[in-house]
């Protein structure tokens, strides 16, 4: 079973998602301190015909294997709403984080020539408010403190949940860009809460030691959970070397 991080409280979980679109095809880099993935999707300019992910970094040995359930998105018309592609890939059956880069290379498609990076940084709970923030292009889009999951400040947001019911409010709340961004920060947040607790040594600590629900994502799901094994030295600490986001150094 995982055991609490005794350095909990006095670091920052850090993300970093770089998107570059090209003519025919977009490339997505995600790295944090539990992943890092690269992915491309390629298009006709309709539709998604093509999708390959590159798996460097990840908690379990079966994280790799749900790039084949992404298939499903070949074929996905890149002018449906972003509804209908959860609606084709079923967010449970896939690797989470995948899935999100996928979701950004559809809505990036018709950005020819556009490269976007967002800097995502979540200080650990602790006696006042953790500050939660994403940059675009180094362009703050975001800055939120946040204190027992719930935003205190800015005072127009105070008392909305950064957990379960995020995405109803920030539907209603945020738009475009901005509603892009608070998506992306509040997938941050909830990766975050990962670097509480101490997962060494990883083979005491199973995915089904997690007691995650059926359908979190692909490797908690029954028929994987079982088999599922943490990875040796898959975590990483950011807090002062923000720079070496994306190099996916060993």
């Amino acid at each position: 079973m995982s055991r609490p991080n005794p350095d909990y409280g006095t670091g920052i979980f850090r993300r970093r998602i770089h998107l570059r679109a090209g003519e025919a095809s977009v490339g997505v880099e995600l790295e944090d301190g539990n992943h890092g993935f690269r992915l491309e999707l390629r298009h006709d300019g309709e539709q998604v015909t093509a999708i390959a992910v590159d798996a460097l970094r990840h908690p379990f040995d079966t994280c790799p294997e749900a790039v084949s359930v992404l298939q499903r998105i070949v074929g996905h018309r890149l002018a449906s709403p972003l509804q209908e592609l959860r609606n084709r890939l079923v967010p449970g059956d896939n690797c989470t984080h995948m899935l999100d880069m996928a979701a950004l290379a559809v809505c990036h498609a018709a950005r020819n020539g556009a490269v976007l990076e967002y800097d995502m940084a979540v200080e650990d709970a602790g006696d006042r408010p953790s500050l939660v923030e994403i940059t675009g292009n180094g362009r703050v889009m975001h800055a939120w403190r946040v204190s027992e999951h719930r935003i205190v400040a800015p005072q127009p947001l105070a008392g909305k949940p950064m957990m379960r019911g995020f995405h109803a409010w920030a539907s209603q709340a945020f738009d475009g860009a901005e509603l892009e961004a608070a998506i992306a920060l509040q997938r941050a947040y909830f990766v975050a809460q990962s670097r509480r607790f101490s997962f060494d040594p990883p083979e005491a600590n199973p995915a089904l030691a997690d007691g995650m629900p059926q359908g979190s994502c692909y490797s908690y799901n029954t028929g994987v959970v079982e088999r599922a094994v943490r990875h040796t030295v898959t975590m990483r600490d950011f807090t002062r070397s923000p720079e070496k986001l994306l190099r996916f150094e060993p």
